[in-house]
């Protein structure tokens, strides 16, 4: 066989590498958005508001991993920029419980947005002050100082008459500690007609105690919740990048196997835009044994993403849990699943916030347990880890 450095046309080839538009991995901004345009529209009327000075509605997307709400909150983050606005990201981090984290990362946010006021552009603020380093706290960082901190961002947005695209990732981490203050002061920044925009995302169940305590603050924050594409999405997702960088028809018999090999779900479907681009072999068109080879590559990469994950799982009794979750199918009671692995609750309690903390599984109601991305429960049925 020949170097495939020497003989270029192996693999496929008929199509570029270096002009590869897929570019796999969680978080990353994906080349094409299919199937998530009224999401997009959400995010796109909030940075329009923003632009004119508007106060807009806070959005929050829920999905579990790999549905693309970080890629989503990046992509809008860029397209904000380039209209102008100023953009603040934190991650939310459940060990950051004083705060401290989000907190430097408003204030390196401020002090960047006062640096276009000139001096004097912090003047008489809540609690942020002019520093030798920067902007700092009058005070100790807590959950009060945070408040304030959003309230002083949305008021210098104000007097600068810039909006403020400010954006959390990974809420449930943080959970009340975070949101409360975050989204009180938001709320009364819009009240004012600050132009301070928050976008937020986590899993499925993020906010979700506040909006059933009714808090008063949840009636600006709209809830949108991204699941699998479906068939019209995947197509999207695959098809337009072919079309739009290199002109390339994807035939339907291919878009079909692409949605059925990959369910649907997003971090799936960008390994298969990739394979099928480096294994094409006619430059203007995808055809159904090109996705038969993509196939096995694709594949591999799967079977290496669940393997991955399991390897995080914990040895013991945190491994029983995932075996009896993937047989319940993965959503189950957790009543259920002590049944099956036949330990209390008190002995399974460690085991079950070691798969909630290390993001195996995530809470979708009290007292149930689910794996955190879907397909997780065959692929330990079929390879059955735990007893390898």
């Amino acid at each position: 066989m020949p170097n495939p450095f020497d003989d270029l046309t192996m693999g496929g080839a008929a199509l570029p590498a270096s002009a590869n538009p897929f570019r796999p991995g969680m978080g990353r901004i994906p080349p094409d958005f299919g199937g998530r345009e009224d999401a997009l529209l959400r995010a796109r009327i909030v940075v329009e508001q923003l632009t004119a000075g508007v106060a807009p509605e806070f959005v929050l997307y829920r999905g579990v991993r790999g549905v693309g709400k970080t890629a989503l909150l990046a992509y809008v983050r860029q397209r904000a920029r380039q209209l102008g606005l100023a953009t603040i990201h934190v991650e939310a981090d459940r060990d950051d419980t004083e705060l401290i984290r989000a907190t430097s990362v408003l204030l390196r946010g401020i002090g960047e947005l006062a640096a276009h006021g000139g001096e004097g552009a912090l003047a008489s603020l809540a609690v942020a002050r002019d520093g030798p380093d920067g902007p700092r706290l009058k005070g100790p960082a807590d959950a009060e100082a945070f408040e304030a901190l959003v309230g002083d961002l949305g008021e210098l947005a104000t007097r600068l008459r810039r909006g403020v695209l400010l954006t959390i990732d990974e809420v449930h981490e943080a959970g009340d500690v975070l949101l409360g203050p975050l989204l009180r002061a938001a709320h009364r920044a819009a009240q004012d007609d600050a132009p301070l925009g928050v976008l937020l995302s986590g899993l499925p169940t993020a906010a979700e105690n506040l909006f059933d305590e009714g808090q008063t603050y949840t009636e600006r924050l709209a809830r949108v919740d991204l699941g699998l594409l479906g068939a019209p999405g995947t197509a999207e997702a695959i098809r337009r990048p072919f079309a739009r960088v290199g002109g390339v028809e994807v035939d339907d018999a291919v878009v079909e196997e692409v949605h059925a090999a990959s369910g649907g779900y997003p971090w799936f479907v960008q390994p298969w835009g990739e394979a099928l681009w480096d294994l094409a072999t006619d430059p203007g068109r995808i055809e159904l044994p090109v996705a038969r080879a993509a196939g096995a590559r694709v594949r591999v990469r799967v079977d290496d993403f669940y393997a991955t994950r399991w390897r995080r799982v914990p040895s013991g009794r945190a491994q029983l849990l995932v075996q009896a979750l993937a047989e319940q199918g993965g959503d189950a009671a957790m009543g259920d699943l002590l049944e099956v692995v036949d330990i209390t609750h008190q002995a399974a309690s460690p085991a079950r916030r070691a798969l909630l903390d290390l993001g195996i599984c995530w809470a979708p109601g009290r007292g149930r347990l689910a794996f955190s991305v879907p397909g997780f429960e065959r692929w330990v049925l079929s390879t059955r880890p735990v007893e390898a």
